[in-house]
């Protein structure tokens, strides 16, 4: 007899309680139907449908996922006959799910994340070495510092790694579901059940013209708004294009366009080189106020704040490393904030 199933020269089995065995019968009765219904279907499959079903396309599927186009097509395929169901229809240059491939989504989306989230829990039974934080470089500017002030407290040694999304909500959607990143920080909230999205900052527009602008000096009203020309930042950011839809109901600019960029920086340097109007934040504006021949015009109407959120997998907090890294990281977010509002 095995050292597994022999206590002190007695066998285990007749310590353990009728309703134990019981219990333990149930459940590797319940595991053993649940691998017979599995065993044939590889599960595998479902990262390659979660990746095309985020980015729309098989290409971007298979690089986000490190495979060939191939791989992706053919587990498609195999998908399609498991499901009897197109899945994906040509929609131009993108992959449209069906109702059954949605529903698919709907229904595995949460627990395929928890499982992820679990496995990424398990490395970081010790001290993390590296943690990847995900977000725009403007974003990084006021967000990552504070993740350096904490780990230079509880983790000295940790690496961070910055990665950015280029504006785009699939690289970031991919970033959250298939864990490339340990915390993001993002205009928008990405909602769901196993993520915690938190609001850490809200961003303040203001408008700004080159110092010597020939019709504009200090402030401008909105009749005066609406006849010059106007830059925006361009993302793919659900509240970021809510953002610009509302300043385009205050100030009515909705034909008054010209210059759309990602780039802040860039944004500042057509505004100095230009007649044109310029949206950027007022922390962006007093950081780059004394570099550039820039000013800031005041405005009779209320811009909406922009939100910012810290977003990271509810299953992480059950680690305490996580968790006390996201706890000091929060109370300085909110100190910040508080501080912020009071000016």
């Amino acid at each position: 007899m095995s050292i597994l199933t022999m206590i002190d020269g007695e066998d285990a089995n007749s310590r353990i309680s009728p309703e134990i065995r019981g219990l333990d019968s149930m459940k590797e009765n319940t595991l053993t139907d649940r691998f017979k219904m599995v065993k044939n279907f590889d599960l595998n499959l479902l990262t390659t449908f979660e990746a095309v079903f985020i980015h729309r396309s098989g290409t971007k599927a298979a690089d986000a996922l490190g495979i060939t186009p191939s791989a992706v097509s053919q587990a498609l395929g195999r998908l399609r006959i498991h499901y009897n169901d197109a899945l994906f229809i040509r929609d131009g240059k993108a992959l449209a799910p069906t109702t059954v491939a949605i529903g698919i989504h709907e229904g595995l989306a949460e627990a395929y994340d928890n499982m992820i989230a679990k496995l990424q829990n398990i490395s970081f039974d010790s001290l993390p070495t590296r943690l990847v934080v995900h977000c725009s470089p403007y974003i990084s500017m006021f967000t990552i510092n504070v993740m350096r002030k904490v780990l230079d407290e509880i983790a000295p040694d940790c690496e961070i790694v910055h990665s950015t999304s280029g504006n785009s909500i699939a690289e970031t959607e991919d970033a959250l579901i298939f864990r490339k990143a340990d915390i993001i920080f993002d205009a928008h909230p990405h909602i769901s059940h196993s993520r915690v999205s938190q609001h850490i900052a809200s961003e303040v527009p203001v408008m700004i013209c080159r110092k010597f602008h020939p019709r504009l000096t200090g402030s401008l009203t909105r009749e005066q708004a609406a006849e010059e020309s106007h830059i925006f930042v361009d993302s793919e950011s659900a509240s970021l294009l809510s953002n610009r839809l509302d300043v385009n109901a205050l100030l009515q600019l909705d034909r008054k366009c010209r210059f759309i960029s990602p780039s802040l920086l860039s944004i500042i340097s057509m505004v100095e080189s230009s007649d044109m109007v310029g949206f950027i934040t007022e922390r962006f504006y007093q950081k780059m106020k004394d570099s550039f021949d820039i000013q800031k015009l005041s405005i009779d109407v209320t811009l909406p704040s922009q939100p910012v959120y810290m977003i990271y997998n509810k299953a992480a907090l059950n680690n305490q490393f996580f968790s006390t890294l996201v706890r000091k990281m929060s109370d300085i977010f909110l100190q910040e904030f508080q501080n912020n509002a009071l000016r």
